[in-house]
């Protein structure tokens, strides 16, 4: 069994399909699927968790491009008020692939810096958007103490890497990983200890298309291969790393 460990079932190309895709899931062996909501609009996905209780779980955040102070206080407030439904705070961060201007860029850090407090505030796993700012994300995590952290679909150096793997957190691997050589040097360096997996679906497909939570099991035949190990191992660990990190166990029935 396996578990996608991030993806957007809320965005607007599943508006159409969810049965179909919750139950091409089921039969690629998927026992949980993680969605992220990444704005302060949530009421598609508090529809999907109530319809799938038990198997599709919530986690809440801001994708940092759309921080501003309004959207920032909306999603606090909504974090405080379902923090018992939710399994992790996430994905929060920084973006400077699309956010250039440095005032933006600053505003990033005090809210990302103010999501690591929160979580800490309401013992949450913390889930982190890095997209070319890797070390500045780290740094703030390092400096503000965070504790359980996942680096969803990294892509920086080896180098940053081994500092998160040092930090004793989390590195999720993409369904990306079957044609891009930065997520196969990822799955190389990473060890399946501090390993989950992720669709990030509708986003990076392993193939054309949109990517959805099945194709969890083509990136865990990939990593297998890329680690020498059997698929059963690669499935086994990542998926015990899966239910530990967001607390799936009292979950899952």
């Amino acid at each position: 069994m396996l578990i996608d460990s991030h993806c957007h079932l809320d965005a607007k190309w599943f508006k159409n399909d969810i049965p179909q895709v919750i139950e091409n899931a089921k039969q690629n062996g998927i026992e949980a699927i993680i969605t992220s909501s990444i704005s302060p609009n949530v009421q598609k996905v508090k529809n999907i968790i109530n319809r799938y209780s038990h198997y599709v779980f919530w986690a809440l955040g801001l994708h940092p491009p759309g921080v501003n102070s309004q959207s920032v206080k909306a999603t606090v407030r909504l974090i405080e008020k379902h923090k018992a439904e939710i399994v992790a705070i996430g994905e929060v961060g920084l973006d400077y692939y699309w956010v250039k201007e440095e005032k933006r860029r600053k505003e990033q850090q005090e809210a990302f810096k103010g999501f690591i407090d929160l979580a800490k505030k309401l013992d949450k796993p913390l889930v982190v958007h890095a997209r070319d700012a890797q070390n500045d994300t780290i740094k703030i995590l390092e400096e503000e103490d965070a504790e359980i952290v996942l680096m969803h679909c990294f892509s920086g150096t080896k180098l940053e890497a081994e500092r998160i793997i040092k930090n004793n957190w989390l590195i999720s691997v993409p369904t990306s990983v079957v044609k891009r050589e930065v997520h196969r040097k990822m799955a190389k360096t990473v060890p399946l200890s501090q390993m989950l997996l992720e669709t990030d679906a509708p986003y990076l497909a392993p193939g054309r298309g949109r990517n959805e939570p099945a194709n969890i099991k083509i990136s865990a035949k990939k990593i297998a291969e890329i680690k020498a190990v059997s698929f059963e191992k690669v499935a086994e660990i990542t998926t015990a790393n899966a239910r530990k990190f967001y607390r799936l166990d009292e979950r899952i029935q």
